[in-house]
């Protein structure tokens, strides 16, 4: 069974992942395609990963682990939203786009995570 401790971290990771859902919804479903590129996925990976990345490389609260990097960009980020429009893409015969998919969400998200690194000075 859980100890008390590990159950307020599962109701810190749920309460989290409440919040992430709802901002993710909210922001990817406000940002259109951009030359059949899925800009809103693309937008919360990015931030996401900005965010992420500025936390882990700074200290914080443990519950912030929870609450936070694990709960709220947990489900705010979405690599399987962004695996299945890729793949969607493929299907479509959008080529350039399915290439242009995968290349701005690895590239822009790595950069995300050295923008950060940076702006902690590490």
């Amino acid at each position: 069974m859980f100890s008390l401790s590990g159950l307020g971290n599962l109701f810190l990771i749920g309460a989290g992942g409440f919040i992430g859902a709802c901002l993710r919804y909210t922001v990817s479903s406000r940002i259109p395609k951009v030359k059949n590129i899925p800009a809103g996925t693309l937008t919360v990976n990015l931030l996401g990963t900005i965010v992420l990345s500025l936390l882990t490389f700074s200290s914080q609260p443990e519950f912030m682990v929870y609450l936070v990097n694990i709960g709220i960009l947990g489900s705010f980020t979405t690599f399987s939203t962004f695996a299945y429009e890729t793949f969607k893409l493929l299907e479509e015969g959008r080529n350039l786009s399915f290439f242009l998919n995968i290349f701005l969400n690895v590239v822009l998200c790595l950069a995300g995570v050295s923008i950060a690194y940076l702006a902690l000075g590490k």
